[in-house]
């Protein structure tokens, strides 16, 4: 079982889990448009803009961070008010997917409603989260896809803790839906909840659209700014 540190430890409402990759592996497909430096602020920097999007939507009860022991994870966990909860030790299955794994380990001691949520969505904002937990709270379990059809953004379970499977990874959309999962629609005024940033391309449209204030700070830092149209990013605030 994991042990949380630090944050709230009400049970009522939602609990969001915001899987956070290590540091000198995250985003590794940025690596022919980032420096090492600059691709690490900008996973902490979504992240702070996710896990500050889920804390201030209605219906959420606990926010957790879910990463190896890296402090400036766990500072970054601690800053904003969120649990960190150390990932668990990978699986000896050399077949098993750590991420999965990990994932599973730490939905199974949590009770009432969960979903996960990729760290990875630096234009969420707490209306668009409030609206998918509506709907996900309708379903024993849910997914939203990312904006290419293949991935997954988030995924949500209101059932049993023994029905919690996480399948995310390379065609997880297609994979979620075999396990059961219902789609979350994320169309129009919705589509943020989908925009992950996984490749340069990614990267290269976030210029145009209204990030949170960390990710817009990255965004304008030497080391990212090459990367993108930065001069056009939104600094809006995540509240």
């Amino acid at each position: 079982m994991s042990t949380a540190e630090g944050g709230a430890t009400g049970t009522d409402g939602w609990t969001i889990v915001v899987p956070v990759k290590a540091l000198d592996r995250a985003k590794s497909r940025l690596d022919p448009v980032l420096p090492s430096a600059g691709r690490k602020s900008l996973v902490l920097a979504m992240a702070t803009d996710v896990l500050r999007a889920c804390l201030a939507t209605p219906g959420v009860g606990r926010v957790r961070v879910v990463s190896v022991a890296d402090p400036l994870v766990r500072d970054l966990a601690a800053r904003v008010g969120a649990e960190f909860v150390p990932e668990p030790p990978p699986a000896p299955r050399p077949h098993v997917d750590p991420l999965n794994s990990a994932l599973t380990a730490v939905l199974a001691d949590v009770r009432g409603p969960i979903g996960v949520v990729a760290a990875d969505l630096p234009e969420l904002r707490p209306h668009h989260l409030a609206r998918i937990l509506a709907s996900a709270a309708r379903h024993p379990h849910s997914t939203v896809a990312d904006h290419r059809g293949a991935g997954t953004t988030m995924s949500f379970w209101t059932g049993a803790p023994d029905s919690r499977v996480c399948r995310f990874g390379p065609d997880s959309a297609a994979r979620f839906r075999a396990g059961g999962a219902v789609p979350v629609g994320v169309a129009a005024d919705l589509a943020a909840a989908g925009r992950d940033v996984d490749i340069p391309a990614d990267l290269a449209t976030l210029s145009s659209r209204d990030v949170g204030a960390a990710t817009a700070g990255a965004l304008r830092d030497r080391s990212t700014r090459h990367a993108t149209r930065a001069d056009g990013v939104s600094a809006t605030m995540v509240p």
